[in-house]
């Protein structure tokens, strides 16, 4: 049994309840903290705006929603990663989605109906923000040539769940930590709400109707993981009243249900995409390899590699000094072993070197 000595410097043992310093932090991060009602009262102020508060809210959302989405368009378009990061700070959709979780897990659905409707009219304006933004600028894209900034919100993965996840569970604490009020920005530029609904806009006016599927699933990814992970930090914050939780059970219950399922939904093209593109990393490696034994003197400028459950195709530019070595024999190694059939398109750039000396 562990002892303590007194000031005489006799043993006894320990006090009962003594915390020692890793149990102090344990039940620092997990025992719910003793919120009064005026601390409440404050931060559900910073998420419902009702009453002479709500029109001026009203107002100041709808024109951060299209500057911010108009900034954000522009940062793609121009494949700007800076200006897209600065529409971020400014947009101000974490305020509805963080008020639909705060509704859900108090289980008042008169402001569950309020938020949730200033989300879809905040999400349709910067979508049709992205639209008219798309049809103002002149054309310096097209829907077969989109921007690296563009295309790198068209096709999410599951680490774009993990990161609304983590991003949701931040601004959940933040939230019912106000002096981490300084975060949210942060954690606004790490979930990126804006941009994917820019995208959708420009895509489609584009007529990049695939690319702009792809944009709405990262944007309802981030939304659901989102509602989902800042429900769970308000209940185990002690943020909602033992007495409330258990007067609404039945609607929470039902909150956690659909936005669980939810995640679950996008979860799953989400994985699909993610074993694509891990197979189509796997075999353009397989396909690096094979260049390197079918022309050693070549060099790779351009690869593109796509591989299914039917078919493989890549199409190769490679710059050498050599004659062009025929690709069949680039499709014959990638076809060795493999079930479907290798389409190979080749292009070969001549490298020739010319020196002088003239005195």
């Amino acid at each position: 049994m562990d002892t303590m000595e007194d000031g005489a410097g006799e043993s006894r043992p320990p006090e009962h309840g003594a915390l020692s310093p890793s149990g102090s932090l344990a039940r620092r991060l997990f025992q719910p903290r003793v919120w009064d009602e005026d601390e409440r009262t404050l931060v559900l102020d910073e998420l419902f705006f009702e009453g002479p508060e709500w029109r001026p809210f009203l107002f100041r959302f709808g024109v951060l929603i299209i500057l911010s989405t108009t900034i954000a368009g522009l940062g793609l378009i121009s494949n700007s990663a800076a200006v897209v990061i600065g529409a971020m700070l400014v947009a101000p959709l974490m305020t509805p989605i963080l008020a639909v979780a705060g509704a859900l897990v108090h289980g008042q659905v008169e402001r569950l109906a309020v938020s949730a409707g200033v989300l879809v009219a905040g999400t349709l304006a910067a979508i049709g923000t992205g639209w008219t933004l798309s049809r103002l600028v002149p054309g310096t894209i097209t829907a077969t040539e989109l921007t690296p900034e563009l295309l790198a919100r068209t096709a999410p993965s599951l680490l774009d769940l993990g990161v609304a996840i983590a991003a949701g569970l931040a601004g959940g604490y933040v939230l019912t930590h106000p002096r981490a009020g300084s975060s949210l920005p942060g954690v606004a530029i790490a979930v990126a709400l804006v941009p994917p609904l820019a995208t959708v806009g420009i895509s489609l006016e584009l007529g990049a109707t695939a690319s702009a599927r792809g944009a709405l699933l990262l944007f309802t990814t981030n939304l659901v993981a989102i509602v989902l992970s800042a429900m769970i930090v308000m209940l185990v914050s002690g943020f909602v009243p033992s007495d409330v939780r258990i007067l609404v059970r039945g609607r929470l219950r039902i909150g956690f249900l659909v936005a669980a399922l939810a995640t679950a939904g996008v979860a799953i093209p989400l994985t699909l995409h993610t074993v694509d593109v891990i197979r189509d990393q796997g075999f353009t490696r397989e396909v690096i390899a094979a260049i390197r034994e079918w022309d050693p003197s070549g060099r790779i400028v351009e690869l593109e590699a796509d591989v299914s459950e039917t078919s493989a195709s890549v199409n190769l530019v490679v710059a050498s000094s050599r004659a062009p070595v025929p690709a069949w024999r680039l499709a014959e190694l990638l076809a060795s072993g493999r079930e479907v059939p290798v389409d190979v398109d080749v292009q070969y750039r001549l490298e020739q070197r010319d020196e002088a000396t003239a005195d």
